[in-house]
């Protein structure tokens, strides 16, 4: 089982990998906005690599637009529980 989330985390390092490269293409101010939602998405890296699934992408998208949703409901005066 080991062997599933090594290969796992491998590919989500890839993923960010090519992430950043597309960041690098991107206006100044906006790689710096990547670069928050990339963060963002490493909150969530161990939940993602133990979902073991082909679509790590789709669960990273998912990682940010959840951290995305708390910080809307923080500002919005609503619990995120």
């Amino acid at each position: 089982m080991g062997h599933i989330v090594s290969s796992q985390r491998v590919a989500l390092d890839l993923l960010m990998v090519e992430m950043r490269a597309f960041g690098r293409a991107l206006r100044p101010e906006e790689q710096e906005l990547l670069d928050g939602l990339l963060a963002q998405a490493y909150r969530h890296y161990g939940a993602v690599s133990s979902a073991s699934s082909f679509h790590s992408w789709a669960f990273l998208v998912l990682s940010v637009m959840l951290e995305q949703e708390k910080r809307l409901r923080q500002l919005e005066g609503r619990p995120c529980g």
